[in-house]
């Protein structure tokens, strides 16, 4: 049997159908709790002690700080079941805490470059004068 427009009622049936059996998995998926962010929260913590070890807290306290912060805040959604919220403060984290070590790098390379500048500069006066006295 056809309506007016062309369409058989099985064919409006089955696309009803495909329409209903999507709403219930679109609904079954918002129904179930999602997991812990525990990946991004651990890499978070393991930027963080990276960032510890390369002497973070001296060259790039805000960062670390900020990452600290974070993933405290991090694990506080969390508890809170709070999913989405978790995971974006875990990678923020991670992020802050990456900032914090390439900085401390950066600072380290410099100091270096600085001393390795001064020593050049001395060695360079001091052969001067040896070539002055001669």
């Amino acid at each position: 049997m056809n309506t007016a427009s062309g369409f058989s009622i099985n064919r409006l049936r089955k696309g009803a159908s495909t329409v209903l059996v999507g709403a219930v998995i679109l609904l079954g998926a918002c129904a179930s709790a999602p997991k812990p962010p525990t990946e991004a929260m651990d890499a978070a913590q393991s930027a963080i002690g990276n960032a510890e070890v390369a002497n973070a807290g001296r060259f790039a306290s805000v960062e670390l700080g900020e990452a600290r912060e974070k993933l405290s805040r991090a694990k506080s959604a969390s508890a809170n079941e709070q999913m989405l919220a978790a995971l974006r403060l875990a990678e923020e984290s991670r992020v802050m805490a990456e900032l914090a070590y390439a900085r401390t790098e950066t600072a380290k390379a410099l100091a270096i470059n600085s001393e390795m500048s001064r020593g050049a500069e001395a060695l360079s006066e001091e052969m001067q004068r040896a070539g002055d006295q001669r």
